[in-house]
């Protein structure tokens, strides 16, 4: 007996893709696997990060540059598939309109949960992005949700992942901690980073050094006053140094190195600005009614058979 998704692997006059949507740490591949899509050929950038024998591994930038510009290839050649992303960005949106232009017929599913079970969720992996990029993210898909229904007629389904109130203490003291405002929920993520040992992400990549390139950087930069302990302004001064090190054999002099620190203070000083303003209105969203009630939840269940109509 021929499967249903096997005839719609060879349809190109209406292909058909479902676009499972949602935060970083969400829960879209726990909800992927309950639906009855093995026919389809799936993208996801794991397949490039978690390979250790591809260029990608370990390397989240490039794996979903690459993810891209293989869903836009399977527009090209009209192929039906399943797309695992996190639907936040101007990428995701250029080739989403694309999309649609190209004729498919789209389903989405959307992962929603709470920001902290995403951040939790997030540094429980292996694998895990910077805790800025968790919310930013988290804000930037959910926000979209009633642009997303309208555009797709429709044809969306929204699973509420709450693990099963297995976080459902974090939940609350991070929605307590949302109604002082930002500072509130700063302390509450640095407490709360504290005591389960969280740091930075897990793609980070420390600058390589020779023995003799490191003996002549601490040369260069023994009276330049920097911060040894925050990796990112320690890469970014390194980065600097040997930038000219290695085009010249020697440093780019004090006033460079100390400029490159500058550089990165000022741009950290308004990625925080920045962060601080994505928290101040995740709160808004949480405690907004009418954002509330865009969350209509459907059963693994009944998603699965809404989007067996829809491929039928």
């Amino acid at each position: 007996m021929i499967k249903l998704t096997d005839l719609i692997l060879e349809a190109r006059n209406r292909p058909k893709a479902v676009i499972m949507a949602g935060g970083a740490g969400s829960g879209k591949s726990y909800l992927l696997n309950q639906l009855d899509l093995g026919g389809l050929i799936e993208f996801n950038p794991d397949k490039y990060v978690e390979d250790p024998d591809h260029p990608y591994y370990g390397k989240l930038g490039p794996a979903s540059t690459q993810v891209n510009k293989d869903v836009n290839q399977a527009v090209e050649d009209k192929t039906s598939f399943v797309w695992d992303t996190t639907a936040s960005g101007v990428q995701f949106n250029k080739t989403f309109d694309k999309l649609r232009q190209a004729g498919y017929d789209l389903y989405m599913v959307m992962v929603y949960t709470h920001p902290m079970i995403s951040y939790i969720s997030n540094f429980s992996r292996k694998r895990n992005i910077p805790a800025p990029a968790v919310f930013s993210t988290w804000r930037n898909v959910y926000q979209q949700i009633a642009d997303y229904n309208k555009k797709l007629g429709g044809n969306m389904s929204i699973f509420i992942n709450d693990r099963g109130g297995e976080y459902k203490e974090e939940v609350q003291a991070f929605d307590i901690a949302a109604k002082s405002g930002i500072q509130g929920i700063k302390d509450y993520l640095e407490k709360y980073n504290e005591k389960h040992g969280i740091g930075g992400s897990s793609f980070f990549k420390p600058v390589e050094m020779s023995q003799q390139e490191e003996e002549e950087f601490n040369r260069a930069a023994s009276d330049v006053d920097w911060d040894k302990d925050n990796r990112s302004e320690d890469k970014a001064i390194k980065n600097a140094f040997l930038k000219a090190y290695q085009k010249n054999g020697v440093g780019p002099g004090d006033d460079k190195l100390r400029d490159a620190v500058k550089k990165y203070r000022d741009s950290k000083a308004k990625r925080d600005k920045d962060h601080g303003d994505v928290l101040e209105n995740i709160a808004e969203m949480l405690f907004s009614p009418t954002f509330q009630e865009l969350l209509e939840h459907s059963t693994p269940a009944e998603i699965d058979s809404a989007v067996q109509n829809f491929l039928a």
